[in-house]
């Protein structure tokens, strides 16, 4: 019998309902702000094979890819060793983490009439887990072993009863255990929140009913997946970027480190090839192959279902391949803490490959970094250890048809949001004194680049550590397309209290004393089209609003406008485009 339509879309709606209700409850319970206000987890249901079957809006660096914790538990556990009320918890980047060691995957087996039909799973960035130095992301490590603790697929809950050794060992392996092991239980409150809506479902409609419908879900999503890409032309397509290193220093490597990407295009299959891209590299930008996977699929839903809700048929017209040992798919004990930073160039690396095929579904590139800072001491008030942790958002690049989004957070991050200054300001002993668009950050062309952020911390405790990172700065800004200009990069500045003035890329464990600055600013997205075709009415918007300075419209667009009114010379300006396209003429 086919499958009643509306018997198919209540399905549909309750399984993406008990994953937002996986979601809410996190935010509701979590100890961390990285987990309540910065929402930087994922979450989500499988079938046993184990496929996705619905997911919540959350970072799409973490895109289908919970499938290889339970894969990975299948292989440590045993599947026959898992039973009902089980909780398994792992975060090794080798072995069910797939990330670094601060991203936490929590998992929760469903049972049906004692008989396993699925899972709830849920990954989410704890702020400590140990390691060199607090926060999980470092710049300078070298190997895994010293970036925390690491903790293959476990039995947190054993048949619903607690295993306080585990619980012991990570409280003993971390800088901040209660907010951590508060972390942990709301991860398992939320993943058994998702499981009794799963077995609600199976009450209601019955194992059958509700599998067939899950069959079709999935087969829905590859045959739209299927469908647009047979519209794109057939052919092979390529793109690389330069990253500025390998995160072992703030110093460029001579040649940086390559992400080369091939697509190749044929029918309604893409192939996503990654040779040619550079070896595993000494520092920690080496990225675990889930994850590398998982960026290969953002970029591919971009370009095929966007709208569509997420799930595991979705994928199955695409093909990856990545090479052993290079930095997306590295050896152990390779580091690899600042795994997001290459992931965070791969989808954008796609789009610009994509640009000659699709120019009118694609953008110019975005500022390419997370761009997270870590912000760690003893707070003077309560003689507490304090961590604040939290991206920062920066420009979006133009598109064929509108100017980039503004103060948005790195792609791979999607729907994160900002930690509010007043959180900050009432749980950390910092004030910030800053927080403003960035002119002049957004690429120009026909249509602008999205503007950066800038973000100004001053320090209010005697001594503090602070760790950022930020790349595409050197070889690869943000990138405009079809004659737009690069977007500017991404940097990190200390003002110091005698009046010296530092510039940072990449650091770890740098101490910031009492009273001093700290200055971050988060690039801008590159220009789609020729700037000099821009509506001068809107460059004249532009400076009006701050975007844009009075000088960069006269340099970087041709407009002359009226310093006092910012309204357009048409004569002036009609005159400087000329002068300005001559050489193009010739």
């Amino acid at each position: 019998m086919p499958i009643d339509p509306i018997t198919l879309e209540v399905v549909r709606n309750a399984m993406i309902a008990a994953s937002q209700e996986i979601r809410i409850t996190i935010e509701r319970t979590a100890y961390s702000t990285v987990l309540h206000e910065v929402v930087d987890f994922s979450c989500g249901i499988f079938d046993t094979k184990p496929n996705l079957i619905a997911e919540t809006s959350g970072l799409p660096i973490f895109l289908a890819n919970l499938s290889d914790a339970i894969t990975a538990t299948y292989q440590t556990i045993g599947r026959e060793n898992l039973e009902p009320e089980d909780v398994i918890l792992c975060n090794d980047p080798y072995c069910g983490g797939g990330t670094h060691t601060p991203d936490i995957t929590c998992i929760y087996p469903v049972f049906y009439q004692k008989k396993l039909v699925g899972f709830t799973a849920f990954r989410g960035h704890t702020i400590e887990m140990g390691g060199k130095a607090p926060g999980g992301w470092y710049s300078d490590t070298t190997e895994i072993y010293q970036e925390g603790l690491r903790v293959p697929p476990v039995k947190l809950y054993s048949r619903g009863r607690a295993n306080d050794d585990i619980f012991r060992l990570i409280r003993q392996n971390t800088r901040a255990p209660d907010s951590v092991i508060g972390d942990i239980r709301a991860m398992v409150a939320a993943t058994r929140t998702g499981g009794r809506r799963f077995v609600e479902l199976l009450d209601k409609y019955g194992e059958g009913t509700l599998f067939k419908c899950v069959e079709e879900i999935m087969n829905h999503g590859e045959r739209m997946a299927r469908e647009t890409v047979r519209k794109i032309p057939e052919g092979v397509y390529k793109a690389e970027v330069t990253l500025d290193g390998d995160g072992n220093d703030d110093e460029p490597l001579d040649d940086g480190v390559e992400l080369k990407v091939v697509l190749t295009i044929k029918g309604d299959k893409m192939t996503v090839d990654f040779t040619g891209t550079s070896p595993q590299c000494k520092g920690p930008m080496n990225v675990p192959l889930p994850s590398t996977i998982s960026s290969a699929r953002y970029g591919f839903k971009i370009v095929t279902t966007p709208l569509l809700p997420n799930n595991e048929g979705c994928f199955r017209p695409l093909n990856v391949i990545v090479p052993k040992g290079t930095i997306l798919d590295p050896i152990p004990p390779a580091a690899c803490a600042m795994w997001p930073t290459p992931t965070t160039s791969i989808s954008d690396l796609m789009l610009k490959a994509l640009a000659p095929a699709i120019p009118d579904k694609v953008r110019a590139g975005h500022f390419g970094d997370s761009f997270a800072d870590f912000v760690y001491g003893i707070d003077p008030r309560t003689n507490r250890f304090y961590l604040t942790s939290e991206p920062l958002a920066g420009g979006y690049g133009g598109k064929p048809f509108e100017d980039g989004e503004s103060g948005l957070f790195s792609m791979n991050l999607g729907d994160t949001y900002n930690v509010p200054n007043e959180v900050i300001e009432v749980k950390y002993p910092l004030r910030v004194e800053r927080y403003e668009l960035i002119r002049d950050s957004g690429g120009p062309g026909k249509y602008r680049g999205g503007l950066g952020v800038r973000k100004d911390y001053r320090m209010l405790a005697q001594t503090a550590g602070l760790t950022a990172t930020a790349d595409r700065a050197i070889y690869s800004p943000p990138w405009g397309l079809f004659g737009g200009k690069s977007g500017a990069p991404n940097v990190l500045t200390r003002y110091r209290n005698d009046g010296s003035v530092e510039k940072w890329r990449k650091v770890t464990n740098l101490r910031i004393s009492e009273g001093e600055l700290i200055s971050f600013t988060p690039g801008g997205g590159g220009g789609y089209g020729n700037p000099l075709e821009r509506d001068p009415e809107l460059v004249s918007s532009d400076v009006r609003n701050g975007y844009v300075s009075i000088d960069s419209a006269r340099k970087d667009y041709g407009v002359v406008l009226d310093p006092k009114t910012c309204e357009v010379n048409a004569e002036a300006t009609m005159e400087l485009r000329k002068k300005l396209c001559a050489p193009l003429i010739k």
